[in-house]
């Protein structure tokens, strides 16, 4: 295996701070915080449209309050404001639970752990998805529970808590199954990842194509691209680098039609890796160029560094 593979799959194959960024939940429910976006679980507007809200034909002062103060949240959010958003979701969520808006609670909940999870305070964002998935006093549904059970995996993931992790996707896709919350195949993706930094490169490739089926299955063309990268990974490691390739620029095609940057890097350097791999050099020096620029576009310094490395590192073995 070539150095630049071998950089590549240190940390288990994919890109951590991908995962950073991810978290489950219903489709329809557009996302706010970075990790939520993947919960669907962000927005007290959103929540209203899913949970029975959009039902209702009045809406009390306190309730709107909450549904603005989050949305102004979620646009700090969006602009890396992390303390402008933490401060607005904790006084929306104030406001639902003295009104106990279940719903908004829960989306409330999830977007400050969303945040802190992004900021590195694991501990709080753990407080908040715990508050979700104890039995207490009131009633969380399925999706709500779910949506916890994914961000504590995540969280798990972070600590490399690799059991826990797996238990709680467990229990996030049985959740996820009992209210058909069209997100199975987001969490099996997790799953094939914990796998994958386990050591277990054969049940992380069944899941990332078992992934890969439920996605496409229901066209969710950024988690297809997920599965598709995850099992390009573990062929990696496997030294199936052609079919490693075609997950990749499979993987490419559908991160380039919805614009994301992040992945779009993270698949022209894994590019690069295959073809340093198989003794293309000057191919994959032009790939990792390209993420070069990826990175430089977007302003993302950690990927920057990444593809300066990866290019000095062929400079290094010829």
């Amino acid at each position: 295996m070539s150095t630049a593979i071998s950089a590549g799959n240190r940390a288990g194959g994919f890109d951590r701070t991908a995962v950073r960024r991810d978290v489950p939940g219903r489709r329809r429910f557009r996302a706010a915080a970075g990790l939520v976006a993947l919960l669907g679980l962000v927005g007290v507007a959103g929540l209203l449209a899913g949970c029975g809200g959009a039902r209702q034909l009045y809406r009390s002062a306190p309730l709107e309050r909450e549904i603005e103060l989050n949305r102004k949240a979620t646009t700090a959010f969006e602009r890396g404001q992390h303390e402008t958003a933490l401060s607005g979701y904790r006084e929306a969520l104030r406001i639902s639970r003295a009104i106990e808006h279940v719903d908004g609670i829960a989306a409330n909940l999830l977007d400050l752990a969303a945040v802190y999870r992004v900021i590195g305070d694991g501990e709080k964002a753990a407080l908040a998805a715990d508050e979700i998935l104890t039995e207490g006093k009131l009633a969380f549904s399925p999706v709500q529970r779910s949506s916890a059970a994914y961000l504590r995996a995540l969280l798990f993931t972070d600590q490399n808590a690799l059991t826990d992790a797996s238990r709680l996707a467990a229990q996030a896709r049985a959740l996820c199954r009992e209210s058909a919350c069209g997100q199975e195949g987001r969490i099996v993706n997790l799953q094939a990842r914990i796998a994958f930094l386990a050591g277990d490169r054969a049940a992380a490739l069944a899941a990332a194509l078992e992934a890969l089926a439920l996605n496409r299955e229901v066209k969710a063309d950024e988690e297809t691209a997920n599965s598709l990268r995850i099992a390009a990974d573990v062929r990696s490691v496997f030294g199936e680098l052609a079919k490693a390739r075609e997950g990749y620029e499979e993987a490419l095609v559908l991160d380039k039609k919805l614009g994301l940057a992040a992945k779009i890097r993270l698949d022209l350097i894994r590019l690069g890796d295959v073809a340093a791999g198989q003794g293309r050099g000057e191919d994959a020096r032009v790939y990792y160029r390209r993420a070069l620029d990826a990175s430089r576009g977007a302003a993302d310094e950690p990927g920057t560094a990444e593809a300066v490395e990866r290019i000095r590192g062929l400079e290094q073995s010829r």
